[in-house]
């Protein structure tokens, strides 16, 4: 079978046991390229071996791999000990001719990369400012990081400034960092969007002279962080595009998901004020003044309306409190003029709480496995006015069947984008062409209304569309 994602392929070789960092910040080959490679590799053999460290990450020969796999070529591999990052460089970066956004956003990798290892090395060996620390051929000091910065902008073949402004991209419009625009073009964006959070924030950290507010986890360790002035919903982005605003009275979650967008945001520097425990299940009893002190716009549309309930945790998971939820539903049936949108892995948990009228149930599925333990569980539940009971297909990780649609009200379909966790990238994946159609099929023949995310056409990562030859061809 097929493959162009790495991630669906790696099982079958055993001495390959993750992908470096170094390696998944090297761009990846356009499909025309990569066919060129397939056919020369399924023609001529594999003539450049493949890198990993002595442990067995990857660090070089993604693509080659990919084509022996392709190919059914029996691949080779090389153990290699110098710096993964030198070695990614040298393979990669100093021989495509690559644009100043591509470099400069593996220049940027690069330098996060020796941060990490800079702090790490800090807390091991108690150094003391000025003391030197550095891997490969790059030596920084630990009040460095700037002249860390114009080194590894040298080495790319970059300036320094434009470390910067990719790291300005990765943070306000990561989606700007793999499409066609330019560096300076993508800056910008990222710079509009960074005023116009900054010109209305939400939730903003405030000055240490004003009050303090306690959260708690779910293990009972309280924090203080900083009470912001006015407590509102966040408005949303174009990944929630059914919905307005968001709204967070608890965060973090313990299921793991490899992928997960809300865990890559509480890891994130720039949220640290937000989420001094990271993905810590916790939860912000302040919040809970939100609903009320949020105005409802006066509009025709019906998303202004909906806000999406703990976009940053799973408010039904079983290491949740009973009194967190209680807590939430309390303040939403108090501000009963919203509609409010709930997104569970664990919906055996709603039968357990009162329900709230106007209110979106939903459910995750990404596994095939999930849809017997989901589909009993929504089935389970109602007696409530108005209730919309629904489920998220996103990321649709392989084909799904459901035996029983008869109680769902929507369908909600999209593939998985990419993102930067604390033990590295995660790539994106999009779900087959036909495993979309079979789902759509299966919500017409019951009735079922289904949402296609944008993510699964023209947005990153996109379908791969099917693109037969005619008969006999």
């Amino acid at each position: 079978m097929r493959a162009d994602n790495l991630d669906q392929i790696l099982h079958y070789y055993p001495e390959v046991t993750g992908v470096h960092p170094a390696c998944l910040a090297v761009p990846e080959i356009n499909s025309d390229d990569r066919s060129v490679l397939e056919a020369s590799i399924k023609e001529d053999g594999l003539r450049h071996e493949i890198l990993i460290t002595p442990d067995g990450l990857l660090v070089d020969g993604r693509n080659r791999l990919i084509a022996c796999y392709n190919g059914s070529v029996e691949p080779r591999f090389k153990k290699v000990v110098t710096d993964p990052w030198q070695i990614a460089y040298a393979e990669n970066i100093a021989r495509r001719h690559l644009d100043v956004k591509k470099k400069a956003v593996f220049g940027l990798a690069w330098r996060e990369a020796e941060r990490d290892a800079a702090s790490k090395r800090k807390e091991a060996t108690q150094a003391k400012p000025g003391e030197k620390v550095g891997s490969g051929n790059i030596s920084l000091t630990l009040e460095g990081t700037g002249q860390a910065r114009d080194k590894i902008g040298e080495r790319v073949g970059v300036s320094g400034k434009s470390i910067d402004k990719a790291a300005v991209v990765a943070e306000y419009a990561p989606d700007k960092l793999t499409d066609d625009s330019s560096l300076e073009q993508a800056y910008k964006e990222a710079a509009k969007r960074k005023k116009s959070q900054a010109i209305q924030p939400v939730d903003a950290p405030v000055k240490a002279t004003q009050e303090m507010v306690a959260i708690i986890t779910a293990k009972g360790v309280e924090s203080q962080i900083a009470l912001p002035k006015k407590v509102v919903f966040n408005q949303t982005n174009d990944s929630v595009d059914w919905a307005s605003w968001t709204w967070n009275p608890v965060t973090g979650c313990e299921h793991g998901c490899k992928f997960c967008y809300a865990r890559e945001i509480a890891h994130s520097g720039r949220m640290a004020a937000y989420y001094p425990n990271q993905f810590e299940p916790t939860y912000h009893p302040y919040r809970l003044e939100a609903p009320k002190n949020t105005n409802r716009p006066s509009s025709d549309d019906a998303r202004d309306g909906r806000v999406f309930v703990c976009s940053m945790a799973d408010l039904f998971g079983k290491w949740v409190p009973d009194e967190w939820i209680r807590s939430v539903f309390g303040a939403c049936l108090e501000s009963p003029e919203w509609e409010y949108l709930f997104l569970t892995k664990w919906p055996a948990r709603y039968s357990k709480m009162p329900l709230i009228e106007n209110a979106w149930y939903g459910a995750s599925v990404i596994r095939q496995s999930d849809v017997q333990r989901v589909q009993n569980a929504m089935a389970a539940f109602g007696g409530v006015d108005n209730v919309t009971r629904w489920v998220s297909l996103e990321p649709m990780l392989e084909p799904i069947t459901f035996d029983d649609l008869s109680w769902c009200d929507l369908v909600v379909i999209g593939s998985q984008t990419s993102t930067n966790q604390p033990d590295g990238r995660v790539e994106e994946f999009a779900p087959e062409f036909d495993w979309v159609v079979d789902v759509v099929n299966q919500c017409r023949e019951s009735g079922v209304p289904y949402y296609l995310k944008a993510n699964l056409g023209l947005a990153r990562p996109g379908m791969k569309l099917p693109n037969p030859l005619p008969k006999g061809k």
